[in-house]
């Protein structure tokens, strides 16, 4: 199986919370490591986040075969969608979002445009 559960929160996801949310998962093929993902589940669907390490002709089989995964186990959870979601903090816009998920059978394209107020307590 090309997606292994990790326990620790993968280096290249730390600007998710450690808070119990979400599952770490590591996406790899027969020679190293690919991609991380995170998910979380929601009441109606399964909140995805996929940061790959490397893209190539295989790793685009191997992510079918994730995806594959992914679908049996949000079924397994009683989950009838699955919702990509990409984060940019950097402010910009990534319209391959959308080509790329669509490679692999992801519909009903959204655009969700999100600002943080920090506010800290002054102690």
């Amino acid at each position: 199986m090309p997606v292994r559960e990790l326990l620790l929160r993968p280096e290249v996801l730390s600007g998710f919370p450690e808070t119990g949310k979400y599952r770490w998962l590591e996406l790899y093929d027969k020679t190293n490591v690919y991609g991380y993902s995170a998910i979380a589940e929601h009441e109606d669907m399964l909140e995805l986040h996929v940061t790959l390490v490397q893209w190539g002709k295989c790793v685009r089989q191997s992510l079918e075969q994730d995806v594959t995964w992914l679908k049996g186990e949000a079924l397994r959870l009683g989950k009838r969608r699955i919702m990509g979601i990409r984060a940019n903090d950097q402010g910009q816009f990534d319209g391959r979002l959308f080509k790329f998920a669509g490679l692999f059978g992801f519909t009903e394209m959204h655009t969700v445009q999100t600002a943080t107020l920090r506010v800290d307590s002054e102690e």
